[in-house]
């Protein structure tokens, strides 16, 4: 899997790779807060709960925001891919709202794996695929 080789693991965190730069500077300052906002999470996880949850909900808050902004501009830009990226957006969120609920009832030490997995999963793949098509077509229409 490629975001296994692009984003390592290690100290509670997430290390962003700048293999992830699309050379869109909106896309690539949102990945970068999105990145930080994952390592929130990770590092309130030893704080307790409620921190964890507020973590948690700040990133899905800036992920949607993020998701209607991209959106947005590829329909403004009349990308020909933008339905399968708007699904896998969707997907994503769906994903991500399953697991702040398992973490909401069971606590951080129960999803840690799960959630470094989708993480991982979530941020890399869908850079390195969805996102980076996106890229090319833009820069292909100059």
């Amino acid at each position: 899997m490629a975001s296994n080789r692009i984003v390592s693991w290690g100290n509670d965190k997430i290390e962003w790779s700048d293999d992830l730069l699309l050379q869109i500077e909106p896309e690539d300052e949102d990945h970068r807060e999105m990145f930080a906002l994952m390592n929130r999470i990770f590092t309130t996880a030893r704080l307790g709960a409620d921190l964890v949850t507020q973590a948690a909900g700040d990133l899905c808050l800036f992920t949607r925001e993020h998701f209607i902004r991209e959106q947005r501009d590829m329909e403004r830009a009349g990308y020909p891919g933008r339905d399968a990226h708007r699904y896998d957006h969707e997907y994503l969120i769906f994903q991500l709202d399953a697991l702040i609920e398992r973490l909401m009832v069971s606590g951080p030490d129960y999803v840690a794996d799960e959630l470094v997995d989708l993480l991982k999963r979530w941020l890399c793949d869908h850079i390195l695929t969805f996102d980076a098509a996106y890229a090319e077509f833009l820069r292909e229409r100059g």
